[in-house]
């Protein structure tokens, strides 16, 4: 019986469309309100190939997963942490069992898979029928919880904000009393008999003007009047490799990186053109977009501080 309020957040990432082929885990271990344990990793995948959305939105390449250490190595890590905890994700029936079910087989780790698992999503659509969007994002944005989408300790980390918020506003102290005034159903993570499925089609790497056709031309926002050692900010419109080096470069210059907009960013490094959604955003929260040229020629005085 668990009669205290002790569970694991966990989100994934994947490097192809096998299900099972996992490049980053994200975990989050919350006991009565507080957060006593955070966890993230890169995953050397088991298909050693990334996808054209992994290329065009992780902010790694293949090669710094090709590095990493195998799924079993990573979750030896995190095992005896979450040993006895439910584990809770944002779908987790169709995404994260799956991909948990078939890398414990491939990894001929079928012991693992005991662990009760329970959906986010299923619990916010009990709590709330009236709230329109019960994704991740939309939830993160509705309450005003910080996220940066696609980093997994930060997905996982706004899917225990879900069953915080819902415990208070049940007034529920312990995680088997949640449970049952919700009727939240408890999910298995499956065993497979054979090991991961490669459906993966590799095709060559597409480049950016493959992706011309998603982005669009933008017109200046707001001005930013100045730019300081902790804002934060997002990159659109550019290829993997640029992206990567104008984070390099805002880190080294103190600032923050995000991957998707929202109210608390500071500003948007936009190329010629840029993605159709985070314009809109930043139309919405009144952002300001910059140039490279404008970001690059401000970073050398905030270096010097």
């Amino acid at each position: 019986m668990n009669d205290t309020l002790k569970y694991a957040a966990i989100d994934l990432e994947c490097a192809t469309s096998d299900v099972g082929n996992i490049c980053e885990i994200g975990l989050v271990i919350m006991e009565n309100g507080k957060e006593i344990f955070s966890f993230r990793s890169l995953v050397r995948p088991v298909v050693p190939v990334f996808g054209d959305w992994q290329r065009w939105n992780l902010s790694y390449s293949l090669r710094d997963t090709l590095s990493a250490p195998s799924f079993s190595e990573v979750w030896s890590r995190v095992s005896d942490q979450i040993k006895g905890v439910p584990l809770i994700a944002h779908n987790a029936s169709q995404v994260e069992c799956k991909h948990l079910g078939h890398a414990f087989s491939h990894h001929q780790m079928q012991d693992e898979s005991a662990a009760p698992f329970y959906c986010t999503l299923e619990l916010a659509r009990k709590a709330w029928p009236d709230i329109e969007k019960h994704g991740i994002k939309s939830l993160a944005r509705l309450f005003d919880w910080e996220l940066d989408h696609h980093n997994p300790e930060s997905d996982a980390r706004v899917c225990s904000a879900v069953v915080e918020r819902i415990a208070s506003e049940n007034g529920t102290q312990s995680w088997d009393e949640l449970v049952a005034k919700n009727q939240w159903q408890r999910h298995s993570i499956p065993q497979f008999q054979n090991r991961l499925i490669v459906r993966a089609k590799h095709a060559s790497p597409k480049k950016r003007s493959d992706y011309i056709q998603d982005l669009i031309t933008w017109k200046p926002t707001l001005k930013l009047d100045t730019m300081a050692k902790g804002q934060s900010y997002v990159i659109s419109g550019f290829d993997n490799a640029q992206k990567q080096e104008l984070r390099m470069r805002g880190s080294k210059a103190g600032l923050m990186n995000r991957r998707s907009v929202n109210p608390r960013v500071d500003f948007l490094v936009a190329d010629e053109k840029m993605g159709a959604a985070k314009y809109g955003r930043c139309l919405e929260y009144k952002i300001p977009i910059i140039s490279k040229e404008e970001f690059l020629s401000q970073l050398p005085a905030l270096e010097n501080e």
